[in-house]
Parts: structure tokens; C-alpha cells; sequence
């Protein structure tokens, strides 16, 4: 049942509706595109509700008489009060999400064995496989080194991330995702989301210092960034990125899938060569996760809290759209889940598997072999292409550009 707010918290009152408000609230804060703020995530379906979340709700609703909680409305969340106490029903949704799991565990275990039987060799350590990673990563920076616009935008291996005015970079502080509600949890954190901060993360020494073997990531906000992964049987570029007015667009190739399971096949391997596994992920740019809609997503604390480290992470939290024409509801543990997996076959979240428009993608920017690479460019409205511009920098246009078509041309 869609939980309607607005008239619901008229319909509670002014008294009870901060704990009506507490009940709906997820603790993270979601990207409000109307008003280009961040404003506080509710959850928007009674299913997104505990049991006593639900009883609670309903129990604030129940002997209101107002138009702002018709009878209708009424009879309908009584039924769920009931339904959701129902031990034949409670017993019933409980095996559809072990299924649910269950089946996401073996996309997890495919994934991960496809990826082995693609790097060749044998054995669950590193040693064993010693000589097919190195030939791995050799290839894989060799067809790098050769990568053109043309053949990433057709291969659907095309990210496309918009660095405007907008959204949240510099220094502020994010909540802890397994303690969203306490304050004491709270963390300040840098983030350098702009054309800059994308060729800082393109040299591996900020994430491995060579004197003191220091990851800077953290000092220098180098966090993983939002994108949108491109469709290259689609008719034009434009109408696959966000909406967001005079941003400098950054295309840049990522890994096939096979190289992307390979990747993360040897990231399980047993025993694994610490130094050289640490240089691969400080010279491979990837996507984390990915999904076929709009995550809704921020940047969270996904460690223990102060006084532990901290571990940002981005699309670990938000919404996700299932299926298409279905309605948003919170991300549980699956939905996440899913969007890793996805990660490692991103042609799932493209075709019949895009739920919206723009999807999205969550990309570690890091050293690409090809000079083009990462390629800023902006949009020129007038010209309907994407004018390449050198280090992000609208003012120092190449001559190259991308028609909204996805050709290349060179200056």
C-alpha cells in the first residue's frame, strides 16, 4: 500500500506527527532534483514498514475520521495490519525471500566461477594461477592501450559522468549506515567530485604512496563516482544522461564483463600476491555497481563508526525500480547485492533490463592505458555535440567531437 505523507501526517495531527515522520524516515537523505537539495528518504510503501513500525502507523490511523484518510484507505491498511499477522501469509513471505536470496547467491557463485574458467589455470591460489593473471593483465592493458570511442560506445563499455554545479563535494559529514540515527557516528569526509579530482584518481600514487605506501584516498576525497553506463544501440547520447544544465561530460571505457569476472576472480583467489593485487586495483578503472534506474543513493560510512576507520562507500543505501512500469521502494540487502553482480555483467541493466531512462553506475576512476582517456567534453546545444575540451576545461576546447549520434571525430 503507498503511504500518502503529506495527508497522512495532516491525518495523525500535529502531536504525533514528528514520531510519524521518525517512523517513516530511512535515516539517509536522498538527491531532490526539482529542488537540487538533499532532503531527508521516506519510505513511500507500508512493505518498506516493520511489523511494529506498521502496528505503530496504524494505530495513530485507526479512529481517524477525516478526508485526508478516506474510509477506503482505511480498509486497506487494516487489511495489511491483518494479512501482515497472518502466520500462513508471514510463513509465505518468508520462502519467497529465502528463494530471493538464494537465487542472488547463485548469480554470485556463476559470476565468480565464469570469471575463473575465463582467466584459465588451475588451483585456488595465486601461485597456481600466477602465470595466467600476469598474461591476463598484460592483455588487458594492451587493449587498452588500442581503445577508441568507436569500438568502447558499440561494446555498451561507454560510462558517461556529469561534473557540474550541482551536488555535494568538498568537505561535510555522512552518516553510518548500520547507525544512520546516531549522531555520534556522523563523520566529516572530503570528496573531490570534479574535473580535477577525476585526473587525480587517474595516478596510482595517490592510492599507493611510493615512499610511505600510503593510500591518500581519503585526504584527497578520491572516492568512487556516480555515472551512467551508455547504450550504443540507442539513437542518440544526450537523452541518456541526467539533466543537469552546463556540466562537462567525462566518457570513459570500462572492462568487458569477461575481464570485470576475471577481476573479480582473482580478487577471491587464496593467498593472494597483496602488492601486485593493490597495483591492479590502483590501475583499473571499474564499475562497482551498477543498476537498471536511478539509485537514489549517497555516500555513507559503511565501517563500525568512530573511533574505526572509515569506509565510504557510494550505492550501498537508496532505491531501486525491479521491473519496469513497477513502483521504487527501498534497497534491501538483495537489491545491493544485485547491483555488484550487475557490476560483473553490465549488459543486464541495458535493453529490456533498463527499468528507467538513465540508469546507474557507480565507477572507480583509475589510470586507463589510452591517452584519450578519461575525454571530457561539453555539450554544445547549438551543434547537438559533445565539443572535446582538454583536462576538463571548457576554455581549451581540442577540435575533436562527438556527434549526439556517438560518432567520433577528430579535430
Amino acid at each position: 500500500m503507498q503511504i500518502s505523507r503529506v495527508s497522512w501526517k495532516s491525518a495523525v495531527g500535529d502531536a504525533k506527527s514528528p514520531r510519524f515522520l521518525e517512523i517513516l524516515s530511512t535515516g539517509f537523505q536522498e538527491y531532490d532534483e526539482r529542488t537540487k537539495q538533499y532532503v531527508p528518504q521516506y519510505k513511500g510503501w507500508t512493505s518498506e514498514l516493520s511489523l511494529p513500525e506498521l502496528l505503530e502507523v496504524w494505530d495513530m490511523l485507526k479512529d481517524v475520521e477525516t478526508f485526508h484518510f478516506a474510509p477506503e484507505r482505511k480498509a486497506e491498511l487494516r487489511k495489511e495490519v491483518e494479512d501482515r499477522q497472518d502466520p500462513v501469509k508471514v510463513a509465505e513471505r518468508e520462502r519467497v525471500a529465502r528463494e530471493r536470496a538464494d537465487a542472488q547467491r547463485a548469480v554470485g557463485q556463476r559470476l565468480l566461477q565464469q570469471g575463473l574458467v575465463a582467466l584459465g589455470g588451475a588451483g585456488t591460489t595465486w601461485k597456481a594461477r600466477k602465470a595466467q593473471i600476469e598474461k591476463w593483465w598484460a592483455d588487458l592493458k594492451a587493449a587498452e592501450a588500442r581503445e577508441t570511442w568507436a569500438g568502447a560506445y558499440a561494446a555498451n563499455r561507454m560510462s558517461a559522468r556529469q561534473i557540474g554545479a550541482d551536488g555535494r563535494g568538498g568537505e561535510f559529514s555522512i552518516v553510518n549506515r548500520a547507525a544512520r540515527r546516531d549522531p555520534t557516528k556522523q563523520v566529516n569526509i572530503t570528496l573531490d567530485r570534479s574535473a580535477k579530482g577525476v585526473l587525480a584518481r587517474m595516478d596510482p600514487a595517490n592510492f599507493n604512496d611510493p615512499g610511505t605506501g600510503a593510500n591518500h584516498k581519503d585526504a584527497l576525497g578520491l572516492h568512487d563516482l556516480s555515472a551512467s553506463l551508455l547504450d550504443g544501440s540507442k539513437p542518440t547520447v544526450f537523452d541518456q544522461l541526467k539533466g543537469y544544465a552546463d556540466a562537462v561530460v567525462v566518457f570513459m571505457p570500462v572492462p568487458s564483463e569477461t575481464d570485470a569476472q576475471v577481476f573479480n576472480a582473482i580478487s577471491s583467489l587464496a593467498e593472494p600476491d597483496a602488492p601486485v593485487l593493490r597495483g591492479y586495483r590502483n590501475a583499473l578503472t571499474r564499475v562497482r555497481l551498477a543498476q537498471g534506474s536511478d539509485m537514489h543513493t549517497i555516500l555513507v560510512d559503511d565501517g563500525e563508526g568512530p573511533p574505526a576507520p572509515v569506509r565510504v562507500r557510494y550505492g550501498v543505501t537508496g532505491r531501486v525500480q525491479r521491473a519496469k512500469g513497477a513502483a521504487e521502494t527501498i534497497a534491501d540487502e538483495v537489491d545491493i547485492d544485485v547491483r555488484r553482480t550487475n557490476a560483473l555483467q553490465h549488459n543486464v541493466i541495458l535493453g529490456a533490463g533498463a527499468t528507467q531512462t538513465v540508469n546507474e553506475i557507480v565507477v572507480a576512476y583509475r589510470r586507463h592505458a589510452s591517452p584519450v582517456f578519461p575525454c571530457f567534453t561539453r555539450w554544445d546545444e547549438a551543434t547537438k555535440r559533445f565539443n572535446v575540451i582538454e583536462d576538463g576545461d571548457p576554455t581549451k576546447p581540442t577540435g575533436a567531437y562527438i556527434t549526439n549520434a556517438g560518432v567520433w571525430h577528430d579535430a
